[in-house]
């Protein structure tokens, strides 16, 4: 407390000083008038007051010694010496803390994407064919085109294309017939730029049916075309 109360009363004399105290516009105290007024502009009266305090007595005591009639110039040079550093201290620790630079926050790298799973099997359902033929309809299309999507999204994976149909008909044709869908998939995937050395094709006929072959839509969902991922 008496420490403030001390402080306090300097900064009250020494801002008397400034407008009634002896005059400091003295060419031997430029250096450390000039220091003083740097310190005080960054800031040094509110972050280190006492130090900026010993500064301005300092060189107001050297004002009043420089208009005496009795000269010391050997006391005076010390006590222009002594603000010239009191105010250099007081810049430096001003700059060093209080207008210390805040530091930048570092933006947190933004996560990579989880790469998309993918599946075992991609099924091409709705891959259609002309009755009895391999030749592929228009309604196919899209489906392919999404197989084609997929594949070069994943260049380092290689695929069965198969091919199965319903049990109508002999075991034989149905086999044959698989085989012919199987390559018409796998020449199209391969005019649409993926690589034939990523595919073969195989026909499964009416084995492996997933759905009741007594029934138009199990006979449907057994027609199918997959691409079973081989990796």
């Amino acid at each position: 407390m008496k420490r403030l109360f001390l402080l306090a009363a300097s900064t009250a004399m020494f801002s008397a000083c400034v407008a009634s105290g002896p005059n400091t516009q003295i060419s031997e105290l430029d250096d450390a008038r000039m220091m003083i007024e740097k310190a005080r502009q960054a800031g040094a009266e509110q972050c280190t007051p006492e130090l900026q305090a010993k500064a301005v007595a300092k060189l107001h005591h050297a004002a009043h010694e420089y208009t005496e009639k009795d000269y010391h110039p050997d006391e005076n040079s010390q006590l222009a010496a002594d603000a010239l550093a009191y105010a250099k201290k007081a810049y430096e620790q001003t700059q060093s803390t209080c207008n210390k630079p805040k530091p930048v926050a570092k933006a947190m790298p933004m996560p990579m994407p989880a790469p998309k799973p993918v599946p075992k099997v991609i099924d091409l359902h709705g891959v259609q064919f002309e009755t009895n033929s391999a030749a592929l309809t228009s309604a196919s299309l899209p489906v392919l085109n999404h197989a084609v999507a997929t594949l070069k999204e994943n260049p380092s994976i290689r695929v069965e294309v198969a091919a199965y149909t319903d049990s109508r008909g002999r075991d034989a044709y149905n086999m044959k017939l698989s085989g012919k869908r199987a390559n018409s998939v796998m020449q199209y995937l391969t005019k649409h730029g993926i690589d034939a050395s990523r595919m073969q094709a195989k026909g499964y006929g009416e084995t492996s049916p997933i759905a009741d072959n007594n029934t138009d839509e199990g006979r449907a969902k057994n027609r199918r075309v997959e691409l079973n991922i081989q990796r």
